[in-house]
């Protein structure tokens, strides 16, 4: 199996070497290819560029993996990472010849923001721009292929990521967010792999999947146990500069098609980060 995964970052290359392990072949795209693991069949391309996709037609890939990221945080940022490259993408008749595309969306997209629950089939948010850019993404994308829509929550793991950065530098957010979910890197690459697989043996794949784990702790919470952990003392916010979601992922599915979460809630995700952490003498 050939699978060309389109911007190819931190999640994008875990895949990739999760399937050549299983014998696939692996081509991915990104700006800067030399960041690309030498396994890779490698192509330089910038995927807010429509001319671009052309070149990707001789790849002829059973399946296609998109990771898409805005340009900036503005709606027009999203609707440039988003929006734009589903259109391109959706107009490659290449893409027509693929098995399935697996598109990496975000639980963003959804319009409750009042502490409530959330699965696959919950009302989509279109008042918010760069909520609508990732809905009208999504919805090119199921036009133009057979697709699964992945929906994560923030994902984590990186051991020098925010989060970690901000509690280990005494900083902490403010206290006036609520329920949100997570799922860690390792899952969520797992979980598209797992996808994939399933669909290379004949088996079903639902249109749309949550990526969450089975915790719903407030931030500030995560920053408490974080500043523990760490043995520092944390300043609060006295407000949040940002809304913050407030939802709570239900994330059923992913059972029924036999996934389990490495990392069900983020306190052995965070704990392992802050054991690799440790064992590299960072700060």
């Amino acid at each position: 199996m050939r699978v060309l995964i389109l911007g190819c970052g931190d999640i994008g290359v875990r895949v990739g070497a999760s399937l050549i392990e299983r014998d696939w072949r692996v081509a991915a795209v990104r700006r800067n290819p030399n960041q690309l693991p030498a396994t890779f069949e490698s192509y330089a391309l910038d995927l807010t560029d429509p001319d671009s996709f052309a070149s990707m037609a001789p790849i002829q890939p059973d399946y296609v993996v998109v990771t898409p990221t805005p340009q900036s945080y503005d709606p027009a940022g999203y609707h440039a990472g988003f929006a734009g490259v589903a259109q391109s993408l959706a107009a490659q008749g290449w893409l027509r010849q693929c098995r399935r595309l697996i598109w990496v969306s975000s639980t963003r997209v959804y319009r409750e923001s009042d502490g409530g629950w959330v699965d696959e089939y919950s009302p989509l948010n279109l008042d918010e721009p760069q909520a609508h850019a990732m809905v009208a993404a999504e919805a090119t994308i199921r036009r133009a292929a057979t697709a699964t829509i992945i929906r994560p929550a923030g994902v984590y793991g990186d051991p020098k990521g925010m989060l970690i950065r901000r509690v280990q530098s005494g900083e902490g957010g403010a206290t006036d967010a609520h329920y949100g979910n997570r799922i860690h890197r390792d899952d969520l690459s797992r979980l598209i792999v797992h996808c994939l697989l399933r669909d290379q043996r004949g088996q079903s794949v639902p249109p749309t999947l949550i990526g969450a784990d089975h915790d719903t702790t407030p931030t500030h919470e995560v920053e408490d146990w974080l500043a523990a952990q760490l043995d520092v003392a944390i300043v609060r916010q006295t407000s949040s500069a940002r809304t913050r979601a407030n939802r709570r992922c239900r994330s059923t599915l992913l059972e029924s098609i036999g996934f389990t979460l490495s990392y069900p809630t983020w306190r052995e995700g965070y704990a392992a980060s802050l054991t690799i952490r440790a064992a590299s003498g960072q700060a």
